[in-house]
């Protein structure tokens, strides 16, 4: 008995993870908490970064990764070395996750013409 693997199976899981989105409903609840909608937006990108690293790599799809490495890494590292009023400096660290998801927004788009 042989099982046969989609050939196109990781970029279906990650089009999938992709996809998902909260209903407006639990956004606006989130917005009432925003402390706990951030603290779950980094975690959620902590968790899902490994997994599309590693599902870009698979597809060799490596002009995605270098965009991910000058879209979301640099930014990120840039932020830590900036010596700004710590007044602005939260608002300096959001921007690499604002940066992330964007990136999300686009290779979810992306990912349908391959």
């Amino acid at each position: 008995m042989e099982i046969e693997v989609s050939k196109d199976y990781n970029l279906r899981r990650l089009q999938q993870w992709l996809d998902y989105e909260l209903s407006t409903i639990m956004l606006m609840l989130l917005s009432w908490f925003w402390n706990l909608a951030l603290l779950l937006m980094i975690i959620a990108a902590f968790l899902f970064t490994p997994f599309m690293l590693k599902i870009l790599f698979e597809e060799r799809r490596f002009g995605w990764i270098i965009f991910f490495f000058l879209m979301v890494i640099l930014p990120a590292t840039g932020t830590l070395f900036l010596n700004i009023d710590p007044s602005y400096k939260f608002a300096f660290e959001l921007i690499p996750l604002a940066l992330f998801y964007f990136y999300c927004f686009v290779l979810r788009l992306a990912i349908k013409d391959w």
